[in-house]
């Protein structure tokens, strides 16, 4: 039987593996770095921090994640014309002894089994929301297109210097770059808008991140059907979250193996305080059915990392697709 990492490259290489591929059980991932300590796990459950760039995180105590709060007297960028003087990036620059730990944790991940991967949170579009909040964002965006292009290059720039430390010092597999541009049945933005502002910099960065030999695995849970060509272009190997909403089995066709896509489970029909195994399994086996025989498929939970937000029901969609592959290998 091959490992776990060759099961997963053959998906990569030729949309067709030998058992599925379970949910993010290739990827081992690294989450002790300095980079990810100062951008994303400073926040504080049941406070209000400010993040490295200044937004103010609030995670209330009953609530499963921070998310930014920003109001007229706290947004870090009240004009955007002006950014210049107001957005001023976190620091890259970490002594080597701030990277040890992390650099031990990589060092003990097996190669022959995982993917060594990084997390790169908080995307072009999602950093300007959280500097500006979400309605100017989407304002600026028609009415101050130039200095949103300026903006989004000065983030584009900044996280690429961010994935070169994380590939000189970590030397990953797979970087899992977030971004959310859309809701569940559409792009926040117009396409016109999304392919002038945010395909030419996500190429630039992970066209970067391909060229040190890296594999870009891009985390949206978000209607993106209308710009799967442009994500392609993106150069981006797998795209994790993709919603039911996509009509995954057509855009498995259409892509053909170009693109993997990681997701395809309605996380509303099962991840609740009252959820039951039979649900779950009923949730994983219509995904599965529905992309059966279809390159390039890995049924997972759409969220951006491996977990569930009620405990037991990620574990309980591995255990599903795990009896899948014993059914399928005893036919």
């Amino acid at each position: 039987m091959k490992t776990i990492r060759e099961n997963y490259m053959d998906l990569l290489n030729t949309g067709k593996s030998e058992r599925l591929v379970k949910q993010y059980e290739p990827f081992a991932f690294v989450l002790n770095e300095p980079l990810l300590k100062q951008e994303y796990l400073c926040r504080v459950k049941g406070q209000d921090t400010p993040d490295a760039w200044g937004t103010i995180i609030r995670w209330p105590a009953d609530e499963h994640a921070g998310m930014p709060y920003i109001t007229e007297e706290n947004k870090v960028c009240p004009d955007i014309t002006e950014w210049k003087k107001y957005v001023k990036a976190s620091n890259l620059e970490f002594p080597e002894e701030d990277w040890a730990e992390a650099v031990e944790t990589a060092n003990k991940i097996d190669r022959s089994q995982y993917m060594v991967s990084c997390l790169m949170a908080t995307g072009i579009f999602e950093r300007m929301h959280f500097l500006m909040g979400f309605e100017d964002t989407l304002m600026n965006l028609l009415l101050e297109p130039e200095a949103m292009e300026e903006l989004a290059d000065y983030i584009c720039d900044w996280k690429i210097e961010y994935a070169k430390q994380l590939i000189d010092h970590l030397h990953p597999d797979a970087i899992l770059s977030h971004d959310d541009w859309g809701a569940k049945d559409r792009l926040f933005m117009s396409r016109d808008t999304w392919v002038e502002i945010f395909k030419p910099r996500y190429e630039r960065l992970y066209s970067y991140i391909r060229s040190r030999g890296v594999q870009v695995i891009h985390h949206a849970d978000s209607y993106l059907a209308n710009i799967i060509e442009d994500m392609v272009d993106c150069h981006i190997n797998v795209w994790q979250g993709v919603l039911p909403s996509n009509d995954v089995p057509a855009l498995l066709k259409q892509l053909n193996g170009r693109m993997v896509l990681m997701g395809g489970l309605d996380a509303g029909a099962f991840d609740f305080e009252d959820w039951t195994p039979e649900m779950v399994e009923k949730e994983v086996r219509r995904a599965v059915n529905a992309c059966d025989g279809l390159p390039g498929y890995i049924p997972c939970i759409t969220y951006g990392l491996a977990e569930s937000i009620f405990p037991g029901v990620y574990e309980e969609i591995d255990k599903v697709i795990d009896q899948i592959n014993q059914e399928r290998a005893g036919q």
